[in-house]
């Protein structure tokens, strides 16, 4: 009887052990199916609604209904000796207002992956003002030692950490490059404290002067190479370098006959930046050949050798730029200025001017004074921006383009009032 009934409750035993046993392992097996299937997926949303108020002194050359600024025009004497662009301007905008999204996934080849998505309604020219953009839209694999990003990103000559820290859109052009390409971009660290990257990238909306397609025409990418030392988040200081190839034509016209003439350009930057407790100091140099892709002065033209109809070899202009911004905070306030200069130093070859491949190659030196002050309040940033941009415009060139007189210099006086609320 009571071996009965012992193996009756063994067996009551043994069933609901089964039972638990089957339960968890069917629970097991749902949660790995859910995570094979559902790979856990962050996205979290970011961005700013902006405002600006834009009053300038002087008509300029801009663009995007004058958000972004460049330099003021070359004066205009009317028959009464009065100059025409000497003209109030009066603007507000919110195109900058920004959306974005950072995305963060699994592992991918023993990588830890993110994604980036951000869009603004700057458009991609003037007549899509007010339209979305792509601004970024990038993926990222990055490793103990090394990163790899593939998308829609900063030229590899804007460095995140030298970027000035102006209220106005453009963060200094024109002597500050601002450009995003599509690309595929390395950076390894092969020790402590130094950062190496190479990138091959293509023009998207940020062309060079001239025939649109003509980087897409030479078949070969614009390739760029940097190298810097890191420390921590309180200082940098590196160098770039890179070439670009151009066909700016396939055809002939006036002789019925193709051509493949390439120009290639040459690309160098130095830079630093250092962030002494509350105040951080930024610097930089870019020397190059037509880097009107980064929305630059130069350009490129005929060698004068050549006729305007026959298969001509071309001649680069050379840029050089230089700025400095300086950042302080002040508790909730922060105090800042930006200064920069830019010249044209012409061609090592004899230049003619062709139409449109070159932006304002009638340009000598044009330099800008940007102080700011602005106040934090949570998510709300208030400011204002006082700039002062001096055109000097040349007015005879030798046979290489480099200036022999100039004209008198034209000034415009800006004044931004800004209103930024972030999330």
């Amino acid at each position: 009887m009571h071996f009965t009934k012992f193996a009756q409750k063994f067996s009551e035993m043994k069933k609901s052990l089964f039972i638990t046993a089957f339960s968890v392992f069917t629970a097991f097996i749902s949660v790995a199916q859910e995570q094979t299937q559902k790979p856990k997926i962050e996205v979290k949303p970011y961005g700013y609604v902006a405002w600006e108020t834009i009053f300038d002194t002087y008509k300029s050359v801009d663009t995007r209904d004058g958000e972004l600024y460049f330099y003021p025009l070359k004066a205009n004497i009317d028959a009464n000796g009065t100059d025409v662009n000497k003209k109030h301007q009066l603007q507000m905008l919110s195109l900058t207002t920004r959306l974005g999204l950072k995305i963060s996934g699994p592992d991918v080849l023993g990588a830890k992956t993110s994604a980036m998505v951000e869009t603004d309604f700057f458009a991609t020219a003037t007549e899509y003002t007010r339209l979305l953009r792509v601004r970024h839209a990038i993926m990222t694999l990055k490793w103990q030692h090394s990163e790899l990003i593939m998308g829609h990103y900063w030229h590899p000559i804007i460095v995140n950490e030298v970027i000035p820290s102006t209220l106005a859109f453009g963060a200094g052009v024109p002597f500050h490059s601002l450009n995003r390409s599509p690309q595929i971009r390395f950076t390894y660290y092969p020790i402590e404290k130094v950062r190496l990257s190479a990138t091959a990238l293509t023009q998207g909306y940020h062309k060079s002067m001239g025939p649109a397609e003509a980087q897409r025409n030479s078949g070969l990418p614009e390739l760029m190479a940097q190298a810097a030392f890191v420390k921590n988040n309180s200082f940098i200081a590196g160098l770039s370098a890179g070439y670009k190839w151009l066909t700016p034509r396939l055809y002939i016209t006036s002789s019925n006959t193709g051509t493949h003439k390439t120009v290639g350009q040459y690309l160098f930057s130095v830079f630093t930046a250092a962030n002494l407790a509350k105040t951080n100091i930024k610097f930089e140099t870019v020397y190059g050949e037509n880097p009107t892709h980064l929305l630059m002065i130069g350009g490129y033209g005929r060698v004068t050798e050549t006729t305007a109809d026959s298969d001509y070899d071309y001649a680069n202009l050379r840029t050089l730029s230089t700025w400095l911004d300086v950042d302080h905070k002040l508790g909730k306030w922060g105090i800042g200025v930006f200064a920069g200069y830019s010249k044209l130093l012409g061609s090592n070859k004899n230049y003619s001017t062709i139409a449109s491949y070159h932006r304002n190659d009638d340009m000598n030196y044009v330099y800008r004074i940007s102080p700011r002050v602005s106040y934090k309040e949570e998510n709300l940033v208030l400011g204002i921006e006082y700039m002062l941009t001096t055109a000097v415009y040349g007015k005879t060139f030798d046979a290489q383009h480099k200036v022999t007189s100039s004209l008198d210099p034209v000034s415009n006086n800006r004044i931004t009032i800004s209103a930024k609320y972030s999330f």
